[in-house]
């Protein structure tokens, strides 16, 4: 045989084709199956080296292919990569499914046992709370929610989790760029750090007048838009949106020094909350499969709706930098204006800190007021009782400004927490990962292996929900939180975790309450809400979305003042 042949290049080439063929489709199984292995033992974090297990691979394996079936390399790449990536899918697959699986023994549909992506899909839908607990109505308190991740209604797991000594947060946080904000920080020394200066930043008792100035706001827009209809008996606004328009506002004026105008606008006129929520939509969907993030930038650039609130966000800090702090707001504490300017903190991080206070602050505080109101119209007793209460403590005519007396008020609290209880702001809780390492996690009952990074979260509208820890469970009973009565008592405490629990409870919880109750009992004072014929209120609950923080579609209200 002429060494000029190509056969004499390739050896693949002079044995029979059959064996051929059956020698590279071993070498690619045995490749797909050690990548698969490899994946599986130290789940890599770095894109290049997922670049060269996912592509430069089969990249390879496309040359003996093309040598088997006398095609040029090019040709061979596509059956390559189909050939390979079919084979490491299938390993994957077989492998959740198994026995073998550390997971194995925990309940769940094999749709999620199998990818995140179903996950995603149902994040992105909206229908995340709803249906994480459909499954735990299924499949009891802890439920397999995707390959190595758990979702747990066992209330007595909350200390254990989330307590001083818990876990740490999960990798929806991954792959994240620049400096993260408070919530997105997962090394507990550096939170811890941080939290701190918050918790001094938010301590400050200017923010009670704040609150009642742009309150006052409030009310006085609400009545000229009452007066401007000619309707005696009220006119429908959407109180979902003018409680969003209050909490923006106001947490402008606490963190920024004043950035936001909603209420005199009478709408969103820079689109802040259109780019927002648009973006919280897609954001939600990808921390499921948070490996997708560096690939969606890289698509959407500087362009995506997050990329753009965060640009309003720097644009927000320049603006106060050079105005310069004239009270000692949010922004002074976070941007270090006491501080040498060698030792203050970059801009960016600033800015990624304003950013979670407008979201943060304005979105879960402006939710539960408007959850308020629809728990109020649905309950006309509950309602009565409250609109006793606050003329009683807060006669007609004295500003509802005492903080002392509000803190005692038990209908008021009674219904803020049924809200809460019914509509966390963050209903599907807080991810958190059981780190590599030998042994076995002990949680309470629970046994987890730790040979690889396992993620769980307590589900907390699951756990708010069950009849074992509240009475009548879905029921709106403020009552519940009296300190004497029927109800009193039959709850469990340790079950009601609307602002987290532990080292990473919601840092801003005294001053959201605060805000809550100065603003409900205003509006109660000043007005007189009423359904509006013909709105289908028991379909508004079922309609509200999940996309991490809880999004709620416009509540129709009648709104009316109180003579």
């Amino acid at each position: 045989m002429s060494l000029s042949t190509p056969t004499a290049y390739w050896p693949l080439r002079s044995m029979p084709q059959s064996f051929s063929e059956l020698r590279v489709g071993l070498i690619v199984l045995a490749t797909s199956f050690a990548s698969q292995w490899f994946f599986r033992r130290y789940e890599p974090r770095s894109t290049l080296t997922r670049v060269a297990l996912l592509v430069v691979i089969p990249a390879l394996l496309s040359f003996p292919i093309s040598c088997t079936h006398a095609v040029s390399w090019y040709a061979a790449l596509p059956l390559a990569f189909v050939a390979y990536g079919g084979s490491l899918g299938a390993f994957i697959l077989v492998y959740r499914l198994s026995p073998f699986h550390p997971l194995a023994n925990y309940p769940g549909p094999i749709i999620a046992k199998t990818s995140k992506l179903w996950a995603a899909y149902v994040s992105f839908r909206g229908d995340q709370h709803r249906y994480y607990k459909r499954l735990h109505d299924l499949y009891g308190d802890v439920v397999r929610i995707g390959p190595n991740e758990l979702s747990i209604r066992d209330a007595s797991l909350v200390h254990t989790v989330l307590g001083q000594g818990g876990l740490p947060k999960g990798p929806r946080w991954d792959w994240r760029t620049g400096s993260p904000a408070l919530i997105a920080l997962c090394d507990p020394v550096k939170h811890g750090n941080q939290r701190k200066l918050w918790s001094q930043a938010l301590s400050s008792k200017e923010y009670e007048a704040i609150v009642a100035k742009r309150a006052r706001q409030l009310a006085s827009c609400l009545e000229n838009l009452v007066h401007r209809s000619g309707h005696k008996d009220g006119t429908a606004l959407n109180m979902t949106a003018w409680f969003k328009y209050f909490t923006t506002d106001f947490m402008g004026d606490m963190a920024f020094g004043g950035c936001s105008e909603l209420m005199n606008a009478g709408g969103d006129k820079d689109g802040i909350w259109t780019l927002l929520e648009s973006g919280l939509r897609i954001s939600a969907a990808v921390a499921h499969v948070s490996y997708f993030k560096p690939i969606l930038k890289s698509l959407t650039g500087h362009k995506g709706p997050i990329h753009r609130f965060r640009d309003f966000g720097r644009e927000t800090v320049f603006k106060r930098l050079q105005v310069g702090a004239n009270r000692k707001d949010l922004f002074y504490h976070l941007s270090g204006e006491e501080l040498p300017e060698s030792e203050r903190p970059s801009v960016d991080d600033v800015a990624q800190n304003g950013l979670l206070v407008i979201l943060a602050g304005s979105d879960s505080t402006s939710n539960t007021l408007t959850g308020i109101i629809y728990y109020l119209l649905l309950n006309p007793t509950a309602y009565d009782r409250l609109q006793e209460e606050v003329d009683s403590v807060f006669p007609n005519g004295e500003e509802p400004l005492d903080v002392l007396k509000l803190s005692q008020m038990e209908w008021l609290n009674g219904c803020i927490n049924e809200t809460l209880r019914l509509l966390p702001a963050v209903p599907s809780g807080s991810q958190r990962s059981v780190l590599k390492g030998k042994g076995t996690k002990v949680l309470g009952k629970l046994y987890v292996e730790c040979f690889l990074r396992r993620q769980l979260f307590l589900h907390t509208y699951s756990i708010h929900r069950d009849e074992r820890n509240f009475h009548i469970p879905e029921a709106f009973l403020p009552e519940r939180w009296f300190s004497q009565g029927a109800l009193a008592g039959e709850h469990n405490v340790t079950a009601f975790i609307p602002f987290s629990y532990g080292p990473t409870m919601c840092v801003g919880k005294n001053l959201a309450l605060m805000e809550m109750r100065m603003v409900l009992c205003w509006m109660l004072q000043r007005f007189r809400f009423s359904k509006v014929p013909g709105v289908a209120y028991e379909e508004w609950e079922g309609r509200i979305q999940d996309w991490f923080v809880i999004h709620f579609e416009p509540l129709s209200v009648n709104v009316s003042i109180r003579v």
